[in-house]
Parts: C-alpha cells; sequence; structure tokens
C-alpha cells in the first residue's frame, strides 16, 4: 500500500527555523532541527505548496534575519524545485487571521486544496477552530501526522 501524500504549506517562520546553512553542505543525514525534517519530509515525499507573495515573504524575512543572499536564492530555488506552484485566485479568506501579512499563507493552502497549514504563529493558530482543512498546525503536530 502506498502511503499518503499530503499537500503542505509552510509558514515563513517553519522556512528561518529551518535554516539556510546545510544549503552548503547539502541535506543533513542526521543531527538537524525539527522544522528542517519537516522541510525535507515535505520536499521528499509530500506535496508543498507555494505561491509567489509567500516566495517574496520567505526571501524578505530570511534576508532581514542575515541569510547570505546566495543562500536565500538557493533556499527558494530548493522551495521551487521541490514544491508545486499555486496560482492564489481567491480575493479573501472566508475568516482572515488578524495579521493582513498572514493571508496570502491562507488563501495559499485554500486554493491549493492543503491538507495541512504549518505556522508557529498565533494569528493563524487562532484559526484552527474555523477550518477543517487545511489543518492549521504546529510543526510538532505535523511530523507526528505526516508519513515520513
Amino acid at each position: 500500500m502506498t502511503p499518503a501524500v499530503f499537500r503542505v504549506v509552510l509558514d515563513t517562520n517553519e522556512i528561518v527555523a529551518a535554516g539556510s546553512r546545510w544549503l552548503d553542505t547539502g541535506l543533513p543525514t542526521s543531527g538537524y532541527n525539527a522544522h528542517l525534517r519537516l522541510l525535507i519530509v515535505v520536499a521528499a515525499r509530500h506535496s508543498g505548496l507555494y505561491c509567489d507573495g509567500i516566495l517574496d515573504e520567505y526571501a524578505r524575512v530570511l534576508l532581514e534575519r542575515r541569510h547570505p543572499p546566495d543562500r536565500v536564492r538557493r533556499l527558494l530555488a530548493y522551495i521551487q524545485g521541490a514544491f508545486a506552484h499555486v496560482e492564489i485566485t481567491s480575493s479573501a479568506a472566508p475568516t482572515p487571521p488578524s495579521d493582513p501579512d498572514d493571508e496570502v499563507f491562507l488563501l495559499c493552502a485554500l486554493d491549493g486544496d492543503a491538507d495541512y497549514l504549518v505556522s508557529e504563529d498565533t494569528h493563524l493558530l487562532a484559526l484552527q477552530s474555523h477550518y477543517q482543512r487545511p489543518l492549521i498546525t504546529t510543526c510538532s503536530e505535523c511530523l507526528t501526522d505526516l508519513p515520513s
């Protein structure tokens, strides 16, 4: 029996927490944090989703946090190569987050028919009871649910 493949949107805080230093040495085989493990599992065994607005947000925040521009470009290329692009067609979420900057993640998850929207952000996690799909969850909860 083939394991289930889930559609997953990762919030910026998941990407930042995964880090970018690993890009200098290749995918680690051990000793990496849960956020990087989630990124690797989603890229290798599931269907990660992104849209143009999400890539812009990833780049902006990574650069603000002083990740080297070359590593930011390589990380974005990794995501574009491993994840599926979603064209946002919705103009607003049925129940939007209190932080307008987070709505792009919710719209990507909704328009991309995502199973999971993974975040540590309280503005998105506060919406858990408003959405059955995507399931809005944290990294640790998602790693428990996703077959790896």
